[in-house]
């Protein structure tokens, strides 16, 4: 059995739900903290976006039982994403324009460095890459490249209107696959020149935006919301080709998840995590406003 952790908007909190066989059940509150949309998995820890009140925001560390290790307010925004790298935790702020850099060591955060970009460059995404840090900043179509001083070293530029938001890499590290939400594309980037080798469109519905990307062996996933599908993307070498589409089970997925066989899609506007393949709807549960899962 597996336990899936849901964060959602808002002070909706954190959700734990069990998996087994293709079937969610028995969610639970994990924990009641406030703007939870986005949260990440540590080191035995669960790493959180966290508010206190307006214009008091950070991150909350949280054990296994949902109680809180550790917090630290340090913007006055909330965060959009948070990812985990050992001890290092990050955060990309969508409406400062901002990329932040904590540690977590003897129970305690701190902030290492905060990089401004400008406001509202839509940071996104911050994905450790070898001796590198990927910046995703959506509304300047690039990609920043950060040392592990936390210092720009250069950008992967992007056609205008693309909007960089979230990326994987390959086990052997040596490609890059983003996916755009605003173009709503998946590109194939090698990872020692930062060149663009290949990209692939999956709807042209000017309403439709891109939000997650999931590798699983040769096949990423793909949620696109407004046609509220999951996109199947087969790898071959250096090409890319969508072999499968089929709906996410709700309404406006953000986050996905490919856990034991099925897609596990959080579908925010229709308030439910649903368990998906491309023979439609396996299960589902209601969660408030969902918007981003980790499967423990």
């Amino acid at each position: 059995m597996r336990q899936i952790y849901c964060g959602c908007y808002g002070n909706e909190g954190i959700y734990k739900v069990n998996f087994e066989n293709g079937i969610l059940y028995n969610p639970v509150l994990f924990s009641n903290i406030a703007s939870t949309k986005y949260i990440a998995e540590g080191n035995g820890f669960i790493a959180s976006l966290y508010s206190e009140a307006k214009s008091k925001n950070g991150v909350a560390i949280l054990d296994k039982c949902g109680q809180v290790i550790s917090s630290l307010i340090y913007e006055d925004i909330v965060s959009c994403y948070i990812g985990c790298d050992g001890n290092h935790i990050y955060t990309a702020n969508f409406h400062e324009g901002t990329f932040s850099f904590l540690k977590y060591e003897d129970s305690t955060l701190t902030l290492e460095k905060k990089v401004k970009i400008r406001d509202k460059a839509g940071c996104h995404m911050l994905l450790p890459c070898n001796d590198q840090i990927l910046g995703f900043a959506l509304y300047m179509d690039r990609i920043y490249l950060f040392n592990r001083e936390y210092e720009i070293t250069g950008t992967i530029e992007f056609p205008e209107g693309t909007g960089p938001r979230h990326g994987v890499l390959s086990p052997d590290g040596r490609y890059l696959y983003v996916v755009s939400e605003l173009s709503k594309e998946v590109f194939i980037i090698e990872t020692s020149s930062w060149t663009i080798l290949n990209k692939v469109r999956m709807c042209d519905d000017e309403k439709s935006t891109s939000a997650a990307i999931r590798l699983l062996g040769d096949i990423l996933y793909v949620t696109v919301r407004g046609t509220d599908k999951v996109f199947e993307i087969n790898i071959s070498g250096e090409k890319l080709e969508i072999i499968n589409s089929y709906s996410s089970g709700g309404k406006h997925p953000r986050d996905m998840i490919v856990c034991d066989g099925y897609v596990l899609c959080a579908n925010t506007h229709s308030d439910t995590l649903a368990c998906v393949n491309e023979k439609g709807t396996v299960s589902q549960v209601e969660i408030p406003e969902a918007v981003t899962l980790i499967a423990i």
